[in-house]
């Protein structure tokens, strides 16, 4: 689920010429939370992640939501949209021009932080490792139990569940995944 929405800079039709660094990005999205916030709450959602990155020449900021309770449907994402663009017009945070993008992260969404992956504790998941352990290099398969910063993953190797630990900081990638 994705809602586009283009933004252009009203005084002269400046375009980005900045060159932005990780902190001002980080400083610039601290705003946009705080800013957005009230929105979110009001139509029940909560911020799942933000990010401002150049694609293809192009400036985004793209916004994920999930619902409070239940799945996010298309009603509450252009709702959340709309209002979202028309706070980000009267504030002006960000010089030239960007797309909004307001979506859901998706079946398949990227756990970015521990927390996530905490919070995704018996879920279904893809996992792909710095470093191999056991002879693999990624798995797929269920959060088991999460101690400290180890996580215990079962998965299926020609229907006989296994079970592997693998250290957090070994992860290179971790995401849900969906089981067929």
């Amino acid at each position: 689920m994705l809602i586009y929405d283009q933004f252009h800079r009203e005084a002269s039709g400046a375009t980005h010429s900045l060159l932005l660094n990780r902190g001002e990005i980080m400083e610039l999205l601290d705003k946009i939370k705080i800013m957005i916030e009230p929105i979110l709450k009001s139509n029940n959602v909560y911020l799942d992640d933000l990010e401002y990155v150049q694609d293809r020449g192009e400036w985004y900021l793209r916004i994920f939501v999930e619902k409070n309770e239940g799945f996010l449907d298309m009603d509450t994402c252009v709702a959340v949209s709309e209002a979202i663009s028309q706070k980000m017009d009267e504030e002006d945070p960000i010089e030239g021009e960007y797309y909004l993008e307001v979506s859901s992260p998706g079946v398949e969404k990227p756990l970015k932080t521990f927390e996530q992956v905490k919070s995704s504790l018996g879920k279904y998941v893809y996992a792909k490792f710095y470093n191999p352990v056991a002879g693999l290099d990624e798995v797929e398969g269920f959060i088991k139990r999460i101690e400290d910063e180890t996580i215990e993953f079962e998965y299926l190797v020609k229907n006989i569940k296994k079970k592997i630990k693998i250290d957090y900081n070994n992860i290179k990638f971790i995401r849900l995944a969906v089981k067929f």
